[in-house]
């Protein structure tokens, strides 16, 4: 048994939802990781790191199309490069990102993308399902999803549960995948992927009937047909020709962009503001005992020798913190990927 175009389609509705928060997917989404991923795009966060923003890129180029074109053809280079300072330089580049944005208003852009997820993702996710026999809609969804999130196989290796039997199967994959998530901090905040198809495993809800209440996002027939349409469309509403006529339509992606790396920002910078304090509290820590030592009347050796204990224990503590943060750094940018 294959997989009807609905089964297809609610898969893709159930993932994007995940990934962008429309059932369709948002082209234009276009946001810089706190990961080490970099840029981060489109309607399954097609990323530098794992070079399928390249992939997206070099599809839209062959296109011919023109919006944004001669930015994105001189940051090629950058893009085949997945190394930290490559990825760090092109997360900086506003006139990159702005012009990523300005080519989703595009039908070149929009079928580069679906291209790139059908090749990358949901092919390979149709054929995992397909070479161990499962036929149930949930099965494609999860297996989807993994596949686009990253470590499908990874986390499937370890799964005991025998393939004949695929409800168990995937049952058992659901709970270990949502036991790997939370075991890296930087992933526990997308066990909500695995929760969802718990929820729906709990129900026997194995066909995926509708509603499906993904995120506080509800899917129905209607919804799924406005996915099919624009999953199908040949041609867009307008096709700006220039960077600046298709701006209006990123304005609101702009503003997300903006805070979303202000947070980033405001998070990487805790250990060092601790560090700053360590530093503040410790001179004038320092400068009390001085003080106080020298009105009290003490010999010049006493308070002398206090202070200099207070600046040794105020400079070991600041040493714990600054370690402290490189080992929270190394772990929220660690050797697993998504």
């Amino acid at each position: 048994m294959t997989f009807t175009q609905t089964d297809k389609l609610k898969a893709f509705a159930i993932v994007k939802t995940f990934e962008t928060s429309h059932p369709a997917g948002d082209y234009a989404a276009c946001i810089v990781l706190n990961d080490g991923a970099g840029i981060s795009y489109g309607i399954s966060q097609f990323t530098h790191r794992s070079g399928s923003l390249r992939a997206v890129v070099d599809q839209y180029l062959a296109s011919g199309a023109t919006v944004g074109a001669e930015v994105m053809n001189g940051r090629r280079s950058d893009l085949s490069d997945t190394s930290g300072r490559s990825i760090s330089k092109l997360s900086g580049d506003s006139e990159f990102r702005r012009a990523l944005r300005a080519a989703a208003a595009t039908d070149e852009m929009r079928a580069a993308q679906m291209a790139v997820n059908d090749t990358l993702y949901f092919k390979p996710a149709i054929a995992a399902c397909e070479r161990m026999g499962f036929t149930q809609p949930l099965s494609l969804a999860v297996i989807f999803d993994s596949v686009v999130h990253g470590s499908f196989y990874r986390v499937a290796r370890g799964v005991a549960a025998a393939r004949s039997d695929e409800k168990a199967w995937i049952t058992a994959y659901v709970r270990r995948r949502d036991g790997w998530l939370a075991s890296y901090p930087r992933l526990k905040a997308t066990r909500y992927r695995m929760r969802f198809f718990l929820g729906q495993i709990a129900i026997s809800n194995w066909g995926l009937a509708f509603p499906l209440d993904v995120q506080g996002v509800r899917i129905t027939a209607k919804s799924l047909g406005y996915v099919e349409a624009v999953k199908s469309a040949t041609a867009s509403p307008a096709k700006p020709s220039t960077i600046e006529a298709a701006e209006p339509t990123t304005s609101i992606v702009e503003g997300y962009d903006r805070i979303e790396s202000a947070v980033s920002t405001a998070f990487t910078r805790a250990d060092a503001a601790k560090s700053l304090w360590t530093t503040v509290f410790g001179t004038v820590w320092q400068t009390f005992w001085a003080v106080a030592a020298f009105l009290a009347g003490l010999p010049r050796e006493i308070w002398v020798i206090s202070a200099v204990i207070a600046g040794i224990l105020m400079f070991g503590y600041l040493y714990r913190q600054i370690e402290l943060g490189r080992i929270r750094e190394r772990a929220a940018t660690g050797s697993t990927q998504i």
